[in-house]
């Protein structure tokens, strides 16, 4: 056979050029001459000739300058594989991997003709290295793979090591690899990766291939049972058995709550406000201050807008498949965090969720005990449900498929206090007995399990330290709006006959019905109303205190047939201890042994004030092993406050150091966040007939403990509290209901009351309401960011003594629109005149929008005013008297909202100082200074402009120059560390000289010659550099 020769300029020509490649790359077919595709020859000498022929055909291959012809098959298939690398590098990988596919298995299929002559192949005579001769030979539709009818499917045995399991040779870290794709009649596919031919592989290659086929009676027409690609991934029985009995068992746990008496969970859940939220550092000298993360609190408005769907919370973009995923749900206790985990699993049983094949939810106080010690197996396979056979198949496949894998755990503030997380010290995570606290570890360091998805819920004030960092998802439940607290108040007494009455009650008590926000809280009024309207009763007590001292005593009086009513005060007594204790460690749990009788285990299981769980056991031999756990956070810190009061040995003047709003910057019992509130209300309960039945004091005791209370009030310093600590106080004086006490607050609080960034919650508002409404005093309230409710804003703007408010745009404007709806005018009225805006600083496009809606109200409001009044000069006072607007949007969002600002400046005609902050390089640049010159002029009133740092070229400058004669206000100009040249400040100079009015021009800029900027110094001293 001749050598071909191709040109000289490289592979690259020899690809896309028209040359014949059939003397290059197959091999010789005697009966496929002029069709298109053809049968092999079964004749055994053909083939052995067609062989021969192969193997001594000559290739071209590059040295130097030029083509050469190869000498034998081996240097042709090197060629080729370097061929293949160089056309790689010029980013043509699929096209090189399916044409070098083919020639490679018409090389197999020729070598191997004589063994196995009952092997059918169609082939192209033609082929083409990038499509550009395919067309004379082969239909464009038509697949450029190979067609094989295998008449039965290979064994493992049949084929060679590189076909068996779809895998790459790991070991191959050199040439690419080649693709075979395997097309069969039936529509499906498969892909066989083999390593790119190299001299190591050149058996790969001979006549003696291992492709040992076995028989030739496994060659007949049987494709239909080659095995669907589903198949390939079935998981194996046991592990499908273990996920039907996993969804088994949470879609039978997960039906019902467990309340005062088994709820159906789909009747009384209703989806509270999920809302996605955004996290700060927090500043600080320290580096455990500088690790923490806040949230970023924002309007009520801001947060229905990021409210996100239950179904989206595992939605996280732009994230990469194989790495774990971190989610936190964040909410107060009682904002039904826990009713939510409980919805998620039984979703997940009933078929949602479906990117999940495993769903493992963990109670924190259950796992968290310290003396106890876990294996990631034990959890998974020994907590919920146990396989009855596979446990190690199962577990590994968990292992290796951890992306399918959620893993739930529940009340994350027990595991929090104030040093670090242990690092995982086993040395197999996965098996070895550790730590509940080095198992999540190792989970949120992706040591453990790396790839599936991690699901947290705990407090906003537990601290998650460094580990926030690794949190993709922060989701916060903002609790029941007052339309959500109806329609549960309606669901819970959706079947009984008080269902009306039911629902005025609780909304005629307005500090009841504000707790209602939280599900909790919601679901104890709920009971407790019920009770009263059994009782033929029509009020409510007024306090908290007095709702769970009704609650133990509904619950205890009934059963009181059971229980003599002495070991009934002994058991409460004795519980009330365990719940202290367990308390000062921050735990909710312990192991049913540790309890002090079993007549107290009785009592708080009977009365359901206990909850029992078992413990995973870590062999079958081993004994099971049972807690308790408290069945409510509420229950546990009226427990605990109880425990204050009753307990000898604790002295009365002791019992302040318990209460949270103390002076002292650290508040160590913060994690009982209701129990400081209990306890104030219990020492002032002195006409309670039941609560004197469970207390041994005398009412000499018990005034005692009031006066020091009193006492302890009295000499609070509460100008110095901060928000938090004020509002804690504010909460425990009205639980007191003790008149004295709340005149006291009253008149003590300062005039100026600032909770910016502080939530402030249903009960926070009505409690600082009927404080205000106490005192003499006028007020000022800034509620900007405190996502504080439009009935809750609405109560306290319409107090008398508050004669003004700040809160956020959008609130603000909210209100009036629906003050404007319900044509409560006079409050409308009252409500712009008190509100202030001054000073304004825009930091978001939001606020820009927020200022421009703002200003649109005023144009509506004007025409209603005028045509009430005919008076065409209404001014919302906060606009009027704005002085001072600071511009910080950065240089992102800086020249689009400078540009949309400018449009109402001249609303403002007050306004004395514009300040483009100079930290925030806003960049607004020449456009942005031109927009800003065409509107001075109507800024009768601006004495500073702050333009330093914003990119402002010459052009900029010339058009600053041409306006500032006409502003005859304008004191101070700052365009420092700009872009202005020499020839920009000499048009600001010589304006300068017709503005008298000016005091101070800086001008300092990088670009302007100094020797210039000396120069124009000296012609006018007003310039500073």
């Amino acid at each position: 056979m001749d050598s071909v020769f191709v040109p000289e300029n490289g592979y690259l020509d020899l690809l896309n050029s028209d040359i014949d490649p059939l003397p290059l790359c197959t091999f010789l077919d005697s009966k496929s001459s002029g069709d298109e595709e053809g049968d092999f020859s079964t004749d055994l000498e053909v083939d052995a000739s067609s062989y021969e022929q192969v193997n001594n055909v000559d290739f071209p291959y590059e040295n130097g300058d030029g083509f050469y012809p190869c000498s034998n098959t081996t240097d042709a298939y090197a060629k080729i594989a370097e061929l293949v690398e160089y056309v790689l590098k010029d980013q043509q990988e699929k096209q090189v991997e399916d044409i070098f596919g083919n020639l490679i298995l018409d090389d197999i299929a020729a070598e191997n003709t004589e063994k196995f002559p009952d092997i059918k192949m169609q082939t192209c005579l033609k082929r083409t290295f990038l499509g550009s001769a395919a067309e004379s030979y082969c239909d464009a539709s038509e697949p450029k793979y190979k067609k094989i009818r295998l008449s039965e499917p290979l064994t493992s045995e049949c084929l060679p090591v590189s076909v068996k399991g779809y895998q790459e040779n790991p070991g191959l870290a050199g040439p690419p690899q080649q693709i075979f794709n395997f097309v069969l009649e039936n529509g499906t596919s498969d892909v066989i990766v083999y390593p790119v031919l190299t001299s190591s592989m050149e058996a790969f290659m001979s006549p003696s291939f291992p492709v040992n086929l076995c028989d030739l009676e496994k060659f007949q027409e049987i494709q239909d049972s080659i095995i669907p690609p589903e198949e390939l991934f079935k998981k194996p029985e046991q592990v499908e058995t273990f996920c039907s009995a996993l969804k088994d068992y949470f879609r039978d746990t997960c039906k019902s709550v467990t309340m005062e008496q088994e709820v159906n969970l789909d009747h009384l859940f209703i989806d509270g406000t999920l809302v996605q939220s955004q996290t700060e550092s927090k500043t600080g000298k320290n580096s455990a201050k500088a690790m923490e993360k806040e949230l970023v609190t924002c309007s009520l408005q801001e947060k229905e807008k990021i409210a996100i769907d239950r179904n989206q919370i595992f939605q996280i973009p732009q994230r990469k498949d194989l790495e774990t995923k971190v989610i936190v749900v964040l909410g107060k206790a009682g904002m039904g965090k826990s009713i939510l985990v409980q919805k998620i699993c039984q979703d997940w049983s009933n078929g949602e969720f479906p990117q999940f094949e495993f769903v493992f939810w963990f109670d924190c106080k259950q796992i968290s005990l310290p003396e106890k010690q876990h294996s990631l197996k034990e959890l998974l396979l020994e907590f919920f449900v146990k396989p009855q056979e596979g446990s190690k198949e199962i577990f590994e496949y968990i292992l290796e498929n951890p992306d399918k894998v959620l893993l739930i755990f529940d009340g994350f503030k027990g595991l929090q206090d104030h040093e670090n997380f242990p690092r995982c010290s086993a040395s197999q995570p996965e098996k070895d007995l550790c730590s509940i606290k080095e198992l999540l570890s190792g989970l949120i360091q992706k040591k453990i399990l790396n790839g599936c998805t991690l699901l947290f819920t705990a407090r906003p004030k537990d601290k998650l330290y460094q580990y926030m960092s690794k949190v993709d998802k922060i989701i916060e439940i903002v609790g029941f709006s007052p339309q959500q607290r109806e329609l549960y108040i309606t669901k819970y007494f959706e079947e009984s006959p008080y269902c009306d009455s039911a629902l005025k009650l609780i909304k005629e008590s307005e500090y009841l019905f504000s707790h209602c926000y939280s599900p909790v809280m919601c679901r104890f009024v709920c009971f407790l109303c019920e009770t009263v309207l059994e009782m033929g009763d029509k009020s409510l007590p007024s306090t908290l205190t007095e709702v769970f001292l009704k609650f133990f005593q509904q619950k205890i009086m009934f059963m009181q047939r059971d229980v003599t009513t002495t070991k009934n005060q002994e058991s409460l007594a004795t519980l009330a201890r365990v719940a202290w204790c367990l308390g000062e460690k921050h735990q909710s749990a312990m192991k049913s042994d540790l309890i002090p009788s079993e007549e107290v285990k009785e009592f708080a299981l009977k009365y359901g004030f206990f909850l029992p769980f078992a413990f995973p056991r870590h062999s079958d031999s081993e004994e099971e092993e049972f807690g308790s756990t408290f069945s409510d956070f509420v229950v546990q810190n009226f427990l605990c406050a109880l425990h204050l009061l009753l307990a000898e040995e604790l002295k009365d003047k002791n019992l302040t150091k318990y209460l949270s709003f103390l002076s002292k910057k650290k508040k160590p019992y913060n994690w009982l966040d209701l129990m400081p509130r209990f306890l104030a209300g219990l020492v002032f309960l002195q006409d309670n007939l039941y609560f004197w039945s469970l207390s041994n004091e005398d009412e000499k005791q018990s005034t005692k403990k009031q006066k020091t209370l009193l006492k302890y009030i009295r000499r609070l310093q509460i100008n110095t509290l901060c928000p938090e600590r004020l509002l804690e106080l504010l909460h425990c004086v009205y639980e007191t209901q003790h008149n004295y006490l709340l005149q006291h607050v009253a008149l003590r609080l300062e005039p100026d009351l600032s909770f910016l960034g502080i939530v402030l919650t249903p009960p926070d508002v009505h409690v600082l309401h009927c404080i205000l409404k106490r005192s003499r005093k006028e007020f000022s309230l800034d509620l900007r960011n405190s996502s504080i409710d439009m009935q809750g804003l609405r109560a306290l703007v319409s107090l008398k003594n508050v004669t003004s408010f700040r809160a956020s745009l959008s609130d603000t404007v909210g209100l009036w629109k629906s003050l404007e709806q319900t044509k409560d005018y006079e409050l409308l009225k009252a409500s712009t005149e008190k509100f202030v805006l001054d000073p304004f600083k825009a930091k978001t496009m939001k606020d820009i929008s927020d200022l421009s809606n703002l200003v649109e109200m005023q144009e509506k409001m004007r025409n209603c005013v005028q045509e009430a009044s005919g008076c065409t000069s209404y001014e919302i006072p906060a606009i009027r008297n704005l002085r001072k607007l600071e511009f910080a949007l950065g240089p992102a969002c800086g020249l689009q909202g400078l540009l949309k600002l400018v449009k109402i400046l001249a609303a403002f005609p007050s306004l004395q100082h514009l300040d483009l902050d100079a930290l925030s390089e806003n960049g607004i640049g020449d456009e942005g200074a031109k927009s800003l010159s065409e509107v001075f002029p109507t800024l009768t009133s601006l004495e500073t402009l702050n333009l330093y740092n914003n990119n402002i070229c010459d052009f900029g400058a010339e058009n600053l120059a041409k306006v500032l004669p006409a502003m005859t206000s304008l004191r101070v100009l700052d365009v420092q560390y700009n872009k202005i040249t020499g020839v920009g400040a000499q048009e600001l100079t010589d304006s300068l000289r017709k503005c008298p009015h000016i005091k101070n021009l800086l001008m300092w800029n990088p670009t302007i010659p100094y020797g210039v900027l000396e120069h124009l110094q000296q012609l006018d001293s007003r310039i500073s550099v």
